[in-house]
């Protein structure tokens, strides 16, 4: 008894240790998370970033934006912070597992982002592709040719799996890469066993005990977009080709939770889509309560809902004009139209659940702008005037 009071003592001596440390760090400048403030201020007065060892996820119903506010907040948000601060001592590494579009559709998303940041040209990645009466002509392919540099900033950090959709394939690729850059360190242990007749058997057998990262500063964020398209695989040791259900939680439970975020320090983000019965409309009211019905919830994620008690923080981002409401918390929806969202934090063990915050939308070329408060009469009339400026009205 009083060995296992010296080690608490001893445990809880070594984390005060790790506090102190921690305030050393942040009074020299350091971050320990690579922060959402640059990007999204208000959000980050709830989420204050991306956190080492932390599930982050993503939601909403189909074709409301889920997939761009997931590279608006995780792939957008740490480059953009690193590009405007190159002295930092952060890394780094984004593994995108890209299971609805390529890694083609995942750079001509890059290249119409920076087409409106650099050179406030707007357009869509069909229009890229020639799909549209309008294509590239050769002064608008000259404008894409300045942005190589920047899109192969992003590329440099990015890496986008196309072709792994199972669970275990998806996961080999990631500790393929761990073990490049660090170890996985095992320990022995012995067991003994004592048999009916009072005979004691002893083994020895190797448990994990830690990953030791060969650069502290490297901050890995794994995407996975979207869980609901992870592929069914063969599981060895039932002998039975697992559900889809089954696969999920593998990928979710299994892996990103028990591995990649608890033992390797990884951020994980997955993309889970909302049930499609979630999303019935309902154009004829208009009541508070009946448009906080058509939000989404933790009880709406589709295919497998059991494993939001893998993540830290779920970020559910929804679009009141698909229901056709006219009004949403005081903003306008009738004049914003499909411009607007809204951010809902479902879950958060990082601060405070079940906060909004508001979001000018331009799906064409991935941005989002936080939207002043209702309130702010006069800031919202220059955030009326953008979103007309979208919807190519005259103002």
């Amino acid at each position: 008894m009083a060995n296992i009071v010296t080690k608490t003592i001893s445990k809880v001596k070594a984390r005060i240790s790790e506090i102190r440390l921690i305030a050393n760090i942040r009074k020299s400048g350091e971050l320990l998370c690579i922060p959402f403030y640059y990007s999204f201020p208000k959000l980050s007065k709830f989420v204050p970033g991306i956190v080492k060892g932390v599930m982050y996820k993503v939601t909403a119903g189909s074709g409301v934006g889920k997939t761009q506010l997931a590279k608006a907040l995780f792939v957008f948000a740490p480059l953009n912070y690193l590009r405007q601060n190159p002295n930092s001592k952060i890394k780094i590494k984004i593994f995108y597992f890209a299971l609805e579009e390529s890694e083609e559709e995942f750079i001509d998303t890059l290249i119409c982002n920076q087409l409106a940041i650099k050179f406030n040209i707007r357009m869509d990645v069909m229009t890229l592709k020639g799909y549209r009466e309008k294509y590239p002509d050769e002064e608008l392919l000259q404008k894409i040719e300045e942005c190589t540099e920047d899109v192969e900033f992003y590329m440099e950090h990015i890496e986008v799996i196309d072709s792994v959709s199972n669970p275990t394939g998806m996961y080999k690729f990631c500790r393929t890469f761990s073990e490049k850059v660090g170890t996985h360190v095992w320990e022995d242990v012995e067991f003994t066993k004592t048999d009916s007749e009072g005979n004691k058997e002893v083994s020895h057998d190797k448990v994990y005990k830690e990953y030791i990262p060969d650069d502290p500063n490297l901050h890995v964020i794994c995407i996975a977009d979207h869980i609901s398209l992870i592929t069914p695989e063969y599981d060895k040791k039932s002998e039975k080709v697992l559900s889809h259900h089954q696969s999920i939680a593998k990928w979710s439970t299994h892996y990103c939770r028990g591995q990649m975020t608890k033992h390797w320090g990884w951020t994980v983000v997955n993309i889970q889509q909302q049930e499609q019965s979630g999303e019935k409309q309902h154009y004829t009211n208009t009541g508070v309560s009946v448009i906080k019905k058509t939000e989404p919830t933790l009880d709406g994620l589709a295919n497998n809902k059991e494993i939001q008690r893998d993540d830290y923080v779920i970020i559910a981002v929804y679009s009141p004009d698909r229901f056709g409401f006219e009004e949403y918390d005081g903003y306008d929806i009738v004049r914003m139209r499909d411009t607007f969202r809204s951010i809902i934090i479902r879950k958060n063990r990082l601060g405070v659940p079940n906060k909004y915050v508001p979001l000018l939308f331009d799906g064409a070329t991935n941005r989002f702008m936080e939207l002043p408060y209702a309130d702010e009469r006069d800031k919202l009339q220059l955030a009326y005037a953008e979103s007309d400026k979208l919807l190519g009205r005259n103002t």
